[in-house]
């Protein structure tokens, strides 16, 4: 199968589009076998997001050869107007069945991310990006907007204090380890092979950054879903097959703080974007763990 052929058959047998394919991407289910994702510049409207996918497509033709843990890509058309990427239809692990097992799975693809060595293309200069005066007033009103919805249920002291050393705290954070990122690891990106094993999809974001980054990430979507997981044997377990691939020792009191860190950052940048209009349960799940990471750091 090429991706000629599975255009061939959505002539033929018509285009049914999977769930998924965020960011104005087309996700096409071919014969119940295999998934091509098609991605139009003209649709996107928006040259860095097709560059993110470019990059995908490089990484999967070239940069993530070998790492263990991709879908299998049968063809790829890499041009300045149109991207398609024919891959290997998966299992999606249900949110439903999360055990231990599972998580140990999931945390031995995420190691062979981190273990692996940073492709030349994508090792950059870096310096933390802190936030302007603006960003933050910004992010202070949002945040403030989202503890409006619900009068009297939150404190909003706490998030003068997470203004006030925000910048410090992404100084601190970025004194961690470089390594090799997936950029957007969340559950909605991970699919099950036949042998059970976690395979990690959607490359768009893939960089360099901290190993706690894409650890926070994972937790905070989770914690942004209700979901609650035991975070510290999961990073355990994290840590357990990082040795194993790398030598490298990272043990809970190591890497706990940067997850905090991490957690406070993305969730004072971003959650309150996505909880306008959320019942007070969940905003109480995001804005209560930000501000108690931020004990010992603000």
């Amino acid at each position: 199968m090429n991706i000629e052929n599975a255009e061939i058959y959505l002539k033929k047998n018509g285009k049914k589009l999977l769930t998924g394919g965020k960011s104005r991407a087309r996700v096409y289910d071919i014969g119940g076998a295999y998934v091509l994702k098609q991605i139009y510049r003209a649709e996107l409207g928006d040259d860095a997001l097709y560059e993110a996918y470019q990059k995908e497509a490089w990484w999967y033709a070239a940069g993530g050869r070998g790492l263990g843990c991709l879908p299998a890509v049968f063809d790829l058309r890499n041009t300045k107007d149109e991207i398609s990427i024919l891959m290997k239809r998966y299992q999606v692990p249900s949110r439903q069945e999360i055990n231990a097992d599972l998580l140990e799975k999931i945390m031995r693809s995420l190691a062979l991310v981190h273990a692996a060595e940073i492709p030349p293309l994508l090792k950059q200069p870096h310096t933390a990006q802190l936030l302007s005066e603006k960003e933050i007033c910004v992010s202070m009103e949002g945040w403030y907007a989202v503890l409006e919805e619900h009068p009297g249920a939150f404190d909003g002291a706490p998030l003068e204090c997470i203004a006030e050393t925000i910048n410090r705290i992404i100084l601190w954070h970025d004194s961690e380890e470089t390594v090799l990122n997936h950029g957007d690891f969340h559950w909605d990106n991970l699919l099950l092979d036949e042998s059970g094993a976690i395979l990690i999809c959607d490359w768009q974001g893939v960089g360099t950054g901290a190993a706690s980054g894409d650890l926070s990430f994972f937790f905070s979507r989770l914690r942004g879903d209700g979901i609650r997981i035991n975070e510290r044997e999961t990073v355990e377990a994290y840590g357990r097959e990082l040795k194993r691939l790398s030598g490298k020792k990272v043990t809970w009191a190591e890497i706990d703080g940067h997850i905090r860190a991490a957690n406070v950052i993305t969730s004072f940048i971003c959650w309150h974007e996505y909880l306008h209009g959320s019942n007070e349960g969940r905003v109480r799940e995001i804005y209560g763990k930000m501000v108690a990471d931020s004990v010992g750091l603000c």
